[in-house]
């Protein structure tokens, strides 16, 4: 996904290789592919006040000036609504014309929003009509980050949000397209999504703190919530969506000493198990603060955007 809106803002041109970058407010992600596959992933933790000098030495460090770079949005910085598509529009008029139909679905006015589509499967909507995701994010925000981009000296070509990078490496668990679940824990929430190879169909916000999970006192009750709210989202992609769940839940947690998957396993029919990094070409596990843009920069079959 490209956010059309910024066509204008997005250059063309850039070095070999390239580059995928997530801006949090614990710092910076990124992710440098070659030759069409990722190479090195890393964290550079700042505040948002230093974030701008982060990225300028993480460019010249690495000698990334004007190097292709995308984008991705972390899930607290964007929404994701189903609507149901006009069938009169073009392809290229869906973003502006569906815009306004967010105004009592947003905390801000729809003016203010950037907003692009993606596809929704058609098996999925049950009688609900054609539907598209339609993304929105604040404009400002956007605007902002662009700019952060654009004055490091990188050439920003690409946005994209979590779940659709996410969903890359998902479809890499996938091969048969049987479906797959990859939830994705951060320190402050985390992020569940479900695909059928490359075809992305859920995608929820998990409520759940890396502090709760680690505190004694908090942990059985936090683990007993993740499992449920990852039950419902199972139960909702099988009864609302029609689909057949997946048997196997794949977790990317940053605690590797803390035994999550089996904890959570306890509570829930599919097994839940981690990644085992070596089979994805990893020498040692992946910083999961970078799975996003590491994820990104995965091919996925056929070329789906």
């Amino acid at each position: 996904m490209t956010v059309s809106l910024f066509q204008r803002l997005l250059k063309r041109s850039g070095g070999s290789g390239r580059l995928y970058l997530e801006v949090c407010p614990e710092g910076l992600s990124w992710s440098l592919a070659r030759n069409g596959s990722a190479t090195t992933a890393g964290f550079v933790t700042c505040d948002t006040a230093k974030r701008a000098d982060a990225l300028a030495e993480l460019v010249s460090s690495s000698s990334l000036s004007r190097m292709s770079t995308s984008l991705i949005l972390p899930l607290n910085h964007y929404s994701v609504f189903q609507l149901e598509r006009p069938e009169e529009l073009a392809d290229t008029e869906l973003a502006g014309a569906l815009r306004w139909k967010l105004k009592d679905l947003l905390d801000y006015n729809p003016s203010e929003a950037v907003c692009d589509v993606f596809p929704f499967p058609g098996d999925a909507s049950r009688g609900r009509g054609t539907l598209v995701n339609v993304v929105a994010a604040r404009k400002a925000l956007a605007a902002d980050l662009v700019n952060l981009v654009s004055q490091a000296g990188l050439t920003l070509d690409n946005i994209t949000i979590a779940e659709l990078a996410l969903r890359n490496f998902a479809a890499a668990l996938d091969p048969q397209n049987r479906g797959v679940a990859l939830v994705h824990l951060r320190d402050s929430y985390g992020q569940m999504i479900i695909c059928k190879g490359p075809i992305l169909y859920l995608s929820r916000r998990l409520d759940v703190t890396a502090g709760d999970l680690r505190d004694a006192s908090r942990q059985e009750q936090a683990v007993q919530s993740l499992a449920l709210e990852m039950q419902r989202s199972l139960d909702y992609f099988e009864s609302q969506l029609g689909q057949v769940p997946p048997r196997a839940i794949h977790l990317v947690a940053r605690d590797a000493v803390l035994p999550l998957a089996s904890m959570l396993s306890s509570y829930m029919a599919p097994v839940v198990e981690t990644i085992d990094w070596s089979a994805q070409g990893l020498g040692e596990p992946l910083d999961s603060r970078c799975l996003s843009v590491w994820s990104a920069a995965q091919p996925i079959a056929g070329g789906v955007a």
